[in-house]
């Protein structure tokens, strides 16, 4: 069959066809159909392989993420064991119900140690927070500037946590000063399981 021959086909009248003509058109009709019930039975069946593909994709990145934080939990472990002795120690630092007491007698000595006059040491309300109660103390001292000096030195160096927070100076006389402060420290306060 050639290509005139193709061409004076005529659709109107298919059984006048030659055998060859008419198995051609069948099997392109046939694969055309075979296709197009092919792509509708198969269509959702390639929306779901999308979906899977894309949903294997995300699960093997989290794999990988949690294949390396597995790697790194015998890392993780010891860095967690570290931090537990730093926050052990520093709570250590804070003050006891018994030497809270006593911080007040520290600091009057560091005072008169640094020969300044005491003019007021009291605590103040306590401030209740998530897991510390801060309690602040007013201390008002007088002396010579380089006096002063040295007791907030030597306040800031008690194995307690002590922190200046605010102060003033004033002049009172000749070489004269006078400083107002507050000073606060923290007692561990344990969450309250829920």
């Amino acid at each position: 069959m050639n290509w005139q021959q193709l061409e004076e086909l005529d659709f109107d009248n298919i059984g006048q066809w030659p055998k060859s003509a008419k198995i051609v058109a069948i099997a392109l009709v046939c694969v055309l159909l075979a296709a197009v019930v092919g792509y509708l039975f198969i269509k959702d069946s390639l929306a779901q392989l999308d979906r899977t593909q894309a949903e294997e994709v995300r699960l093997r990145m989290a794999f990988e993420d949690m294949a390396r934080q597995a790697a790194g939990l015998g890392e993780y472990q010891e860095q967690l064991a570290e931090l537990q002795i730093l926050l052990e120690n520093q709570l250590r630092k804070l003050p006891n119900n018994l030497e809270i007491a006593g911080l007040l007698d520290d600091i009057s000595f560091i005072a008169t140690n640094n020969g300044l006059q005491l003019e007021r040491i009291n605590w103040e309300a306590e401030k209740p927070n998530q897991f510390s109660t801060e309690l602040p103390m007013r201390i008002i001292v007088s002396g010579e500037y380089h006096q002063l000096g040295h007791f907030v030195a030597d306040v800031a160096a008690l194995p307690r946590i002590v922190i200046i927070d605010s102060f003033s100076l004033s002049r009172t006389g000749d070489d004269q000063l006078n400083m107002s402060m507050l000073a606060k420290t923290y007692k561990y306060s344990r969450p309250v399981a829920p």
